[in-house]
């Protein structure tokens, strides 16, 4: 009885030892068949995340660019609305002046009236002229008058030197390049002969013109009532 107990006591307790290998391996598969399905989610998990990344990286690139596209369509219409404000702002007479090249000094471009002097170092009776034209230019620059001097010497060599010998500092355009235009490029001009003279208000409305030394002389003494008109 005893020995029938031990040898079966024995039996259960190699069939454990058998059983628990076999228990062992199928607890490991098990394992392994579950750890598969996390590795494969985590990738997943980690290609979705790229991808929205990737998105909203696109999708801040576009806004960026419209923005950009944006700032920069409105610095073009500031430009272009400061040009046209700056071009309204220009009297008839600055906007004409300035298509001529300027071979003399600065023209005061706030000036209110303009005052067309035809001149030439070769003539006799503009000589006579230019003494009262720089003693009253003098007292125009004061009143917001500008004296331009259109020089009919045959070249801007001679009209500098001519400034020059009187010290005029002048805005000064040649005769040939107004003559190019026929006498049609600054407004309010008169008969262009040296010597003469036109008084013209800054819109280029014409105010007097005359022609010979003692009716320009006449006309520069009595500019401050020719232009308060």
């Amino acid at each position: 009885m005893k020995i029938r107990k031990y040898l079966s006591t024995l039996s259960f307790v190699f069939s454990g030892l058998l059983l628990a290998p076999l228990s062992a391996q199928d607890t490991s598969g098990e394992m392994d068949t579950f750890e598969e399905p996390t590795e494969t989610t985590a990738d997943e998990s980690a290609d979705d995340a790229d991808e929205d990344s990737e998105k909203k990286s696109k999708k801040k690139k576009k806004k960026k660019s419209k923005k950009s596209s944006k700032s920069k369509k409105d610095s073009m219409d500031a430009a272009d609305e400061k040009a046209e404000k700056k071009a309204s702002d220009e009297s008839a007479v600055v906007e004409a002046f300035g298509k001529f090249k300027n071979v003399g000094g600065k023209l005061n471009k706030k000036a209110d009236f303009f005052i067309y002097l035809v001149t030439s170092s070769t003539c006799v009776h503009c000589q006579r002229c230019m003494p009262v034209a720089i003693e009253q230019y003098k007292k125009m620059k004061a009143r917001k008058v500008e004296l331009i001097i259109i020089d009919a010497d045959t070249t801007e060599e001679a009209a500098k030197k001519y400034l020059k010998s009187y010290k005029l500092k002048n805005p000064c355009i040649m005769f040939s390049e107004l003559q190019a235009t026929n006498f049609q490029g600054l407004p309010g001009c008169g008969m262009p002969l040296p010597p003469s003279i036109s008084v013209v208000s800054k819109d280029g409305n014409m105010i007097k013109n005359v022609v010979g030394a003692t009716q320009v002389i006449e006309t520069l003494n009595d500019w401050r009532n020719l232009c308060s008109k």
